[in-house]
């Protein structure tokens, strides 16, 4: 059972698990950049992270990816709830 981790999540410190865990971040560029995850700080203790494709991926692919971020962040005890209308995940303090 995965302890709860009560500090507030930060978007680098989402990035760093994220990239910890062999996802890899996205580079957004006019040309060139990557497929990856995004992470941001929506208000402090709060971060959305989304899935972002230069091919445009499926939403399949797209939820595939999410679920994936999803684990390794609970695993590290963090709450994750989809936003399925943004197709990004809310990543928040998990309470006791």
């Amino acid at each position: 059972m995965t302890t709860p981790n009560p500090k507030p999540p930060t978007a680098s410190g989402i990035s760093r698990l994220l990239s910890a865990a062999g996802h890899t971040r996205a580079v957004v560029k006019m040309r060139g950049g990557c497929s990856g995850f995004r992470a941001s700080t929506a208000d402090p203790g709060t971060v959305w992270v989304w899935h972002y494709s230069m091919l445009g991926a499926s939403r399949n692919r797209e939820a595939g990816m999410l679920a994936r971020y999803a684990t390794a962040i609970t695993d590290a005890g963090w709450a994750v709830e989809t936003d399925a209308d943004r197709d990004r995940l809310i990543v928040t303090a998990k309470e006791d």
